[in-house]
């Protein structure tokens, strides 16, 4: 990371953030004798929330703000992203845990993609980049660190995700992911296999229990809501609602891996905040990168690409460019393993699309639950433990979640389209 000395005012986007006693100045010592060679002392420390409540729900992460003495005595000032474990006796750490994501993560920054880069630059002579570079990884009893670059340093920022991407930015996003899925697909050929922390999703029979009991303090209030929906047929739609039992199954489901099929490596949670934007001077795309590497899956590409379009697309191209989406993607995607002279047969525009209805219920599983937390406006009750709390104000969270405006208005376009496509029929 290169050294950048212009200083603005620093906003906290969070100050009720508890931020652990550990992360200091004496912590990052080591890590900036490595990143700075003439690096002398730190004159000042100052970490605060990386994040807004409600943007962030399975870890502690934070912006750490440095300014160093150098050896000829001129100053830096330098920036950190420090991703964390939370509290192990919370709810979302428990998800965490169950999900291996901050294993997953701590692979994928020190082997996984330095592999796929390696891949491009070997195969092609070209250098393509997924996210930000990991400056130091730390494992001990008590949890697992990371401290990476932070990428508002070059200027890279993210999208509204109450807004979602305009066509602009969802086309360089799936013209990523495809150099992506490409990348980890050739990969595979190589080395066989990614291991177990890449074969499951949240849906595991450890997680049964926490996933029912959610639902059920859900879906009255989600009905509820959806009656003062402006949706025509709301009645029809509120009676196609699973059960938690019966979508968690529908989960397990999914989650099965067809090795007969084309499978790729998915990123897993791949949406507005976890998508970084860097624009030239005249406002157009000149690269984004992908953050926030903890929910890895190998499986088909219909995972990422539902999550992606259900999370991200803007409302009024979610479902009207569909099949848009997935003719750039493919087209990306062959383009991609052609270049990384992937062996076995290509996958057709026509074979994705099948894969996408095949694997449709992760579109509406998406919008159910996922949804409803990435639109709601930022609140600072927003937590895993807040959602999962009983009685009023657990009510009154999870109430919000499935009344706002935003919610309402990308689920009254979501639903039409996928039960019209057979995908609500459980």
């Amino acid at each position: 990371m290169a050294p950048n000395n212009t200083t603005a005012a620093v906003v906290n986007p969070n100050e009720n953030l508890s931020i652990p006693q550990w992360i200091n100045a004496a912590y990052f010592v080591d890590i900036l004798k490595d990143d700075l060679p003439n690096f002398k002392k730190i004159i000042s420390f100052q970490p605060i929330a990386a994040t807004a409540p409600g943007e962030n729900y399975c870890s502690i992460m934070l912006r750490v703000i440095i300014e160093a003495e150098l050896k000829d005595a001129t100053t830096t000032q330098l920036s950190y992203i420090l991703k964390t474990m939370l509290d192990k006796n919370s709810s979302g750490a428990a998800i965490a845990n169950n999900m291996n994501m901050f294993p997953k993560e701590k692979q994928m920054y020190s082997v996984i993609l330095p592999k796929f880069v390696q891949l491009y630059r070997q195969a092609a002579g070209v250098e393509v980049r997924f996210g930000p570079t990991s400056k130091y990884a730390e494992e001990t009893p008590e949890r697992i660190t990371l401290v990476m670059e932070d990428l508002k340093r070059e200027n890279y920022s993210n999208y509204d995700r109450l807004k979602g991407l305009d066509m602009k930015h969802m086309t360089r996003v799936l013209q990523k992911l495809a150099e992506f899925h490409a990348a980890s697909a050739c990969y595979y050929e190589s080395a066989g296999s990614y291991g177990d922390l890449y074969q499951n999703t949240f849906f595991t029979e450890a997680n049964r229990q926490l996933y029912v009991h959610l639902q059920k303090s859900r879906d009255p209030l989600l009905k509820r809501a959806m009656r003062e929906w402006p949706l025509n047929d709301i009645e029809d739609y509120i009676n196609r609602i699973p059960s938690g039992e019966q979508m968690f199954d529908e989960g397990l489901r999914l989650n099965f891996v067809d090795p007969t099929e084309f499978n790729v490596l998915n990123h897993g949670d791949l949406w507005t905040n976890n998508i970084m934007f860097k624009h030239n001077e005249q406002g157009l795309i000149y690269e984004c990168l992908f953050v926030d590497f903890q929910a890895g899956k190998w499986g088909t590409p219909a995972w990422d690409l539902w999550y992606l379009i259900i999370t991200s697309a803007a409302k009024d191209i979610k479902t009207n460019e569909f099949d848009q989406f997935i003719f750039i993607y493919h087209k990306q995607l062959v383009e991609s393993l052609k270049l990384l002279k992937y062996t076995k047969p290509l996958p057709s525009l026509k074979y994705l699309h099948e894969q996408m209805l095949k694997y449709g219920s992760w579109g509406f599983s998406i919008a159910k639950s996922i949804l409803s937390g990435i639109l709601l406006p930022s609140n600072k009750d927003a937590s895993f433990e807040n959602f999962m709390k009983p009685g009023p104000e657990g009510d009154a969270l999870r109430l919000a979640a499935v009344s706002n405006e935003y919610y309402t208005g990308a689920m009254c376009v979501i639903l039409p389209f996928l039960r019209n496509k057979g995908l609500m029929d459980f």
